[in-house]
C-alpha cells in the first residue's frame, strides 16, 4: 500500500488529537473518514489513530 507524509494542517490535527505524538515520525497508509492509519517511519509500527468530532 502506498504511503505518503503528512502535510501541514494533517500534522496540526495529530498534535491537536494525540500531543505526545511527533507527526513528523508518522506516515499515512490509509485515511478513512472515521479514522487514519498511520505508519511510524523508522520502526514500522501502525497506529489507528480514530477521529473525534469536535
Amino acid at each position: 500500500m502506498k504511503t505518503r507524509g503528512l502535510q501541514l494542517k494533517e500534522k496540526q490535527f495529530l498534535k491537536h488529537l494525540l500531543p505526545k505524538l511527533q507527526p513528523d515520525n508518522w506516515l499515512i497508509r490509509k485515511k478513512l473518514p472515521t479514522e487514519w492509519h498511520l505508519e511510524h517511519k523508522v520502526t514500522g509500527t501502525k497506529k489507528v489513530v480514530p477521529l473525534r468530532s469536535a
